[in-house]
């Protein structure tokens, strides 16, 4: 066979294929292609409620009450045979349900100025190469009211003395404390808020 007559073949072939793919999509009518389209979709099955049976059950519960009820009775009566061994400091046993008539003393709250906080946020309010312009502002911040102090930091190889501000708990304290830093004619700072690292 020369290769003419084998394209031929090989194209007469490829054609049947082809009428034969499409074929019954050209001669199917509107109402097959309609019909192939509607889908029957059942109706949901039915559940049936399943009964769950408690994992902890009425005899437990009885038990545990009974235990509870037991060792009640064994720290009573503990407590009644100290008492008896010990009359010097006899005191009356405690109701079952005690309730307290005298207010304990409530230590006064401590005052965030007296210890040092651990976490918050302070505002950076400058950073200097000398450490006698950093001290110099620390002392006029503080004069001015505000908890003023300078750590020692090396920035890209230099020596920077940072003034901060601080610190605040919260870190909306620290940004009014900011804001006010800014509004205040004296100083006119624009702060930065950064987190306190002790």
């Amino acid at each position: 066979m020369d290769k003419r007559t084998r394209q031929r073949i090989v194209g007469v072939v490829l054609l049947l294929v082809l009428a034969a793919v499409l074929a019954p999509f050209v001669f199917r009518s509107p109402e097959q292609i309609r019909n192939a389209l509607d889908m029957q979709i059942p109706d949901q099955p039915e559940m049936t409620a399943v009964n769950v049976d408690p994992v902890v059950t009425t005899e437990m519960e009885e038990a545990a009450a009974e235990r509870i009820e037991s060792e009640r009775e064994a720290v009573r009566a503990a407590a009644q045979e100290h008492l008896q061994a010990n009359p010097d400091s006899a005191e009356p046993p405690p109701a079952k349900d005690p309730v307290v008539t005298e207010d304990a003393p409530v230590p006064p709250p401590a005052d965030p100025d007296d210890g040092p906080v651990l976490a918050g946020f302070v505002v950076q309010v400058g950073s200097y190469s000398s450490v006698d312009n950093a001290e110099a502002v620390v002392e006029k911040l503080k004069a001015a009211g505000y908890r003023a102090y300078s750590e020692t930091d090396s920035h890209q190889g230099k020596v920077v003395h940072r003034v901060m501000v601080g610190p605040e708990i919260h870190k909306k304290d620290a940004e009014r404390t900011r804001q006010q830093l800014a509004d205040d004619s004296r100083f006119g700072f624009k702060g930065l808020v950064r987190i306190y690292a002790p």
